[in-house]
């Protein structure tokens, strides 16, 4: 998927510049690799998230290929990425509230940081079990 749209940015830079009568060099720098959840690392620690944040909070969900170098550490040891929810309440896109990353409207609820600890805390103390 990623040489697919980078060879697409080539294309169309390329056309749009030579409909303007120029021409354009497009250099993309890969810098890390895919950020993938080892599936039998995760299988193991879902009863700690679920053990810090309460079963009905936790959840599997499909790939979200946001960029993000905690790929390179995957590239020597299995990893595990996971998301601590830290939306206010009543501000979801149920409500048509919610302000992205990286914008001035963006606000999160600090509690979560709370959870985002007890999940380490899980994870860390349930793995160095499993690894006696």
């Amino acid at each position: 998927m990623q040489a697919k749209i980078h060879e697409q940015i080539r294309l169309k830079s390329t056309k749009i510049a030579e409909s303007m009568g120029a021409t354009v060099d497009v250099d993309i720098k890969t810098l890390a690799p895919l950020t993938y959840n080892d599936p039998t690392l995760t299988e193991m620690m879902i009863p700690s998230l679920e053990k810090a944040a309460g079963k009905e909070n936790v959840m599997v969900i499909k790939a979200i290929t946001g960029a993000e170098d905690f790929s390179v550490f995957q590239q020597n040891v299995p990893g595990l990425y996971f998301f601590v929810g830290g939306q206010p309440t009543g501000q979801g896109l149920d409500m048509g509230i919610l302000a992205g990353h990286h914008t001035p409207d963006f606000y999160i609820d600090e509690g979560g940081m709370i959870t985002g600890l007890k999940a380490m805390l899980e994870l860390t103390l349930d793995y160095m079990q499993l690894k006696k």
